[in-house]
């Protein structure tokens, strides 16, 4: 006889003020935060980078000196996703040429290179979502469907 196990979908969220400390906070938060789910290793260092990029472009780019940042983590058995939320609808993510010796433009590639998936959701008048995935644990610790 088999038990299916049973998979817990679990919510986090905060919002951040634009501030100078802004990314440094949501890096922390975001470790805390999977941390308290009992996540570490490689894929939680990979998304607190994501995170570090995905805020500094909405600090950077998006808010306008008293804008906030939302941040919103949703984990199911592993798979995980984040959402950075900005006020700027109008501001879509562009695929920047970044020169050879400048230290801008790369965020947005090492995002694509580290998540398992990707994309933006813009509203005109309700802001932008950078979304992305990451998977916490591989495929090949799951345990086998039925077990």
């Amino acid at each position: 006889m088999s038990t299916l196990r049973n998979p817990v979908l679990r919510t986090w969220e905060t919002t951040l003020t634009e501030h100078s400390t802004s990314v440094r906070t949501a890096r922390r938060l975001i470790r805390e935060q999977l941390n308290s789910w009992s996540w570490s290793g490689d894929p939680v260092d990979d998304l607190v980078l994501i995170t570090s990029e995905l805020v500094t472009n909405a600090v950077v780019h998006a808010c306008r000196g008293s804008d906030e940042v939302r941040l919103s983590l949703q984990e199911f058995d592993g798979d995980c996703r984040l959402e950075v939320w900005d006020p700027r609808g109008d501001l879509r993510l562009r695929h920047p040429h970044p020169r050879r010796f400048t230290e801008g433009g790369r965020g947005i590639d090492l995002v694509r290179q580290l998540a398992l998936d990707f994309g933006v959701i813009v509203r005109r008048d309700e802001g932008k979502r950078v979304w992305v995935r990451v998977r916490l644990r591989s495929a090949d610790s799951l345990p086998p469907p039925g077990s």
